[in-house]
């Protein structure tokens, strides 16, 4: 039986912008796309972000307007092949109308904000019960974040651990002093994210491995070439994807299988329904790292919020979440 396809944009603004090596990102925009089969109905999320090298808004509100009169584009491979939300969002909605394998728990990854005000999240988040924690850097003089680092280091019970993103925003310089601070600290710490630009790859290994800190990959894999650091042992550390932003959930699946256990899935600042989209590729993903980077919901404050923002994402609060909820939403949404 043919699918039918409808679609709402949303766009959210952040409670307080968010602060990256790249500037402030202020507002989230994106598509939640409804998929009809018969009886049967499921969701899924389109969220573009340009500067990771996805396609526009625009480019993905066009492709949505040729589905609804063509649905048979959702399984136009060339179609998509370009339109790598797109593809993920329009897949996982078509997967989930017979969805059938067992939800998993997963533990967050707690995030931090920039700069000193994360001394105080990180308290929180401690009571929380949160195990990892993601802190951005590049925002303000790296002298000055690494006497942050100090700070929040000593706050660390044993065991919990600290991820460090640089969304690719330093110089080689900078993170050569960068791994120097790291290595006083580090047993606590699972990883420093994206310190160099896309193409500067090999530079980021030799660091690696010179200094014994793990650097883990982002927006490398969102390049246009960036497929080949998922091929088992193209990349030493930690591969750190964004479901939302690559394509094809099935295929993306396959092609993760392989390296599960380097795998740290991250969120794109979508919703809940793009959270469980996503979450459904990380249950099909055995050995895939424990703590994953979801704890995104906090960033805004809207009628989309989600009531629960502990650590632990349990299978029966997944279970009761209800995507009908924030569709009907949609069309209010200020």
């Amino acid at each position: 039986m043919q699918l039918r396809f409808s679609y709402h944009p949303y766009r959210r603004s952040f409670v307080h912008p968010l602060h990256t090596a790249q500037g402030l990102w202020s507002l989230r925009e994106g598509f939640i796309v409804r998929v009809e089969q018969a009886s049967q109905v499921a969701y899924g999320e389109i969220a573009p972000i340009p500067g990771f090298g996805t396609e526009t808004m625009q480019q993905a509100q066009a492709f949505l307007q040729r589905l609804i009169v063509t649905p048979e584009l959702a399984q136009d491979r060339k179609a998509l092949a370009a339109l790598p939300c797109c593809a993920f969002g329009v897949s996982a909605a078509v997967a989930g109308l017979n969805w059938v394998l067992p939800r998993r728990a997963y533990q967050l990854a707690g995030l931090l904000p920039a700069g000193s005000a994360a001394q105080s999240v990180l308290a929180a988040k401690l009571a929380q019960g949160y195990s990892w924690f993601k802190w951005k850097i590049g925002v303000a003089p790296p002298a000055l974040e690494c006497v942050y680092l100090k700070d929040l280091c000593a706050m660390l019970p044993e065991g919990v651990r600290l991820r460090l993103d640089a969304n690719a925003g330093l110089s080689l310089a900078e993170l050569e002093q960068w791994l120097r601070v790291l290595q006083t600290c580090s047993e606590q710490i699972d990883y420093l994210e994206q310190p160099l630009p896309v193409g500067q790859e090999a530079q980021m290994a030799a660091a690696a491995a010179s200094f014994g800190i793990p650097i883990a990959l982002d927006e490398s894999l969102s390049a246009q070439d960036g497929q080949r650091w998922l091929e088992p042992g193209n990349w030493p550390g930690p591969l750190v994807l964004k479901p939302a932003l690559l394509g094809d959930c099935g295929q993306l699946i396959e092609r993760l299988r392989p390296v599960a256990s380097q795998v740290v899935l991250s969120s794109a600042f979508e919703t809940l329904i793009g959270r469980e989209n996503a979450l459904r590729v990380a249950d099909q993903l055995p050995g895939l790292n424990p703590g994953i980077g979801f704890d995104t919901l906090h960033a805004f404050k809207d009628r989309l919020l989600a009531s629960h923002l502990d650590a632990r994402l349990t299978a029966e609060l997944r279970a009761r979440f209800n995507p009908e909820h924030i569709w009907q939403q949609l069309p209010h949404l200020n």
